[in-house]
């Protein structure tokens, strides 16, 4: 009898894992990719001068949506840094171009995606 339960189980979860696994779903992605959204990045980021003047560097986490239609809303931090760090990356945030929405079966659906954006101050070495 113990076996029979157990075997059930199994059956029961493996069926619940291939149901899930068969739902098409993609995330959302940056137009042309993880490359093109670096590329973005470092076209578009300034460091500010008052975070350089007091030596500020870290992550900054950082959420949007990204609606149906590709469009970037609800930009917020999630986990700061400082002020003029925090305002650069939201300004940054706010300004990309529409995303290639993720997608259920098929069809567009709005996501919550969280982004890191990294500040860290180079000095040449002489």
């Amino acid at each position: 009898m113990k076996s029979i339960r157990l075997k059930f189980i199994l059956t029961a979860c493996l069926l619940s894992v291939a149901s899930l696994l068969s739902a098409q779903s993609e995330l959302a992605e940056f137009p042309g990719g993880k490359g093109e959204y670096i590329k973005f990045l470092q076209a578009n980021i300034s460091y500010p001068q008052k975070a350089m003047d007091n030596n500020e560097s870290g992550l900054v986490y950082v959420s949007f949506d990204v609606e149906e239609d590709g469009s970037v809303t609800d930009v917020k931090v999630e986990r700061s840094v400082s002020p003029s760090l925090d305002a650069e990356a939201l300004r940054v945030m706010k300004m990309m171009p529409k995303w290639t929405p993720a997608t259920e079966d098929g069809t567009p659906v709005k996501s919550r995606v969280t982004r890191i954006i990294t500040f860290k101050m180079w000095f040449p070495k002489k």
